[in-house]
């Protein structure tokens, strides 16, 4: 019998000293039962396998390295490559990174104390001016830049790099976190930054195949001491199960995004080390506000009474989602789902919108035809949920008398774009900086960048745009539950369960670590024997 695995919450992230950091404790991985089915690496699989070099099966490789091109620079940060002025630990707090120290000298004013002796891999020295040419060459690249901040004007003296915004702005600190703001030497042939970018973090980029491999050294020159590894090999496998199998047969030392209904597979602790924490990720049904009965509120409202939600998550071992914010999360506490699990009254509510079954085919009707819904599924940050939520909700929602049809897809950033579509799934960080105010931005302000769901709401508007401007901790996490809340009300989405994230090592693996924002997976700590 497999081991059964529980998660014991040590506690939840409380509100920090900056404006919208999030601190605590994180949950790990802990077994119940001594017995196993699991196998795991030979003796002489290990003993073929160069000391001090690590294989990684990872998720997902993008088809650049450049930090400034769409989300390339996560990649970067979580091969260890890249770092920022600020970063997030394990307890979710942002702390000094390339930056020692910052203040706030006046609303739209930041000043950072960039770390003496930091050198880029190639030796060039890390200063302000270096600083500063990166961010401004993530405003110059990319426009989900500005969606982090308005950039006025930056100066730089030695290393002191001053940041001007053009209104304030309570999560600036937060949101230099992202990779999308690493700092990389702008000074050298722009042609290298997108196999080979420049930078500071413990190791370096040796090769790259887009989509496929990268094979990375340790940097000589790295600042926070010497790195645990010689040499690593980041392999892409997209399939949570080829992962699985990558792991038992040896060929890979360390992998995350384990689906939930696998991991039980590595509870020998002899063979393996499973680290486990919960997050902000968070799997969603994001319905198109834009299209035919979907554009209308009791509608969306019948959709959400129809399907069990909490169900769901069990299926897949997530958290029962409750709102848009994972209860690990300040804002996502005390927020009421206002559709719990109710058919009969899904029903009630559809036969008074008029959508009826008239040919006792078992359909409801509307404008003469069956209503018949298209849902778009695509595996998402390497995992397999999507697709056993959405034959669920199939299966809810034809008790309902709603017909819906699932298609898979590859590429479901084109079919966002296209807004053909009624649903479509996803598995995104709802605080991918620890704060809560950059998904409402990007993905419920009207027109942002990922509001592919359509969503519209002069007052959520006005009321993000109040919390962009808001410093206080604690005003901020209440601002972030009502939009939350009145988003809710408007039954804008459909949110099933928070994740719990991991990550998976042989235990010839030490000092690997599942951080709660998945920027990070190989760090300076990591050893292998």
């Amino acid at each position: 019998m497999l081991k059964r695995w529980k998660r014991v919450a040590a506690g939840i992230f409380c509100a920090g000293l900056a404006a919208g950091i999030l601190g605590g404790c994180s949950t790990a991985a802990k077994n119940e039962s001594d017995e196993s089915t699991s196998s795991g690496t030979s003796s002489n699989e290990a003993s073929q396998q160069t000391a001090g070099h690590l294989n990684v099966a990872m998720f997902w490789v993008s088809t650049s390295l450049d930090p400034a091109d769409g989300y390339d620079g996560w990649v970067l940060s979580r091969i260890g490559a890249g770092e920022t002025l600020v970063k997030l630990d394990e307890n979710a707090q942002a702390v000094p990174c390339l930056a020692e120290s910052w203040e706030q000298t006046d609303e739209n004013t930041w000043v950072f104390q960039i770390r003496e002796g930091v050198t880029f891999s190639n030796g060039s020295p890390v200063d302000a001016q270096a600083c500063m040419n990166a961010i401004q060459r993530a405003f110059d690249l990319n426009s989900r830049a500005g969606e982090y901040f308005q950039l006025e004007s930056m100066e730089a003296d030695g290393q002191t790099l001053t940041i001007h915004t053009a209104e304030p702005t309570g999560a600036i600190v937060n949101n230099l976190c992202e990779p999308l703001f690493t700092i990389v030497d702008t000074s050298v042939d722009e042609q290298t930054m997108d196999t080979a970018p420049i930078c500071t973090g413990p190791y370096v980029v040796d090769s790259f195949s887009p989509e496929t491999e990268v094979a990375l050294v340790r940097n000589e020159q790295y600042w926070g001491g010497t790195p645990g590894l010689e040499s690593i090999s980041i392999f892409s496998v997209p399939d949570s199960d080829s992962r699985v199998l990558a792991m038992q047969s040896g060929e890979a030392d360390l992998t995350t995004t384990i689906d939930n209904t696998n991991l039980a597979l590595f509870s020998d602790e002899s063979q393996y080390t499973v680290y486990e924490t919960i997050g902000p990720r968070t799997n969603v049904v994001y319905y198109n506000n834009a299209r035919p009965l979907l554009n209308e509120k009791e509608f969306r409202q019948a959709i959400s009474l129809a399907v069990d939600k909490d169900t769901y998550a069990g299926l897949i071992g997530c958290a029962p989602a409750t709102g848009l914010y994972s209860t690990a999360l300040v804002c996502g506490q005390d927020v009421t789902d206002p559709y719990p699990y109710d058919p009969e009254q899904a029903g009630q509510l559809l036969d008074s919108l008029g959508y009826l079954d008239t040919d006792g085919d078992g359909l409801r009707e509307a404008n003469g035809e069956n209503i018949q819904l298209q849902y778009y599924i695509a595996a998402d940050h390497g995992s397999a949920d999507s697709a056993i939520i959405a034959q669920a909700m199939q299966s809810d929602l034809k008790k309902v008398g709603i017909d819906v049809q699932l298609i898979q897809t590859e590429n479901m950033s084109d079919v966002r774009a296209s807004g053909n579509y009624d649903f479509c799934s996803a598995n995104d960080s709802t605080a991918p900086t620890a704060d809560p105010e950059i998904f409402l931005v990007q993905h419920y302000m009207s027109g942002g960048s990922s509001n592919y769901q359509n969503y519209s709401n002069s007052e959520v508007d006005q009321l993000i745009e109040t919390l962009v401007g808001t410093f206080d901790p604690d005003q901020r996490q209440q601002q972030a539950r009502d939009i939350s809340q009145m988003i809710l009300d408007d039954a804008g989405s459909l949110y099933i369960g928070y994740i719990y994230g991991n990550t998976v090592t042989s235990s010839r693996v030490s000092g690997a670590a599942q951080f709660p924002i998945d920027y990070y997976i190989i760090t300076r700590d990591i050893t292998i024997q």
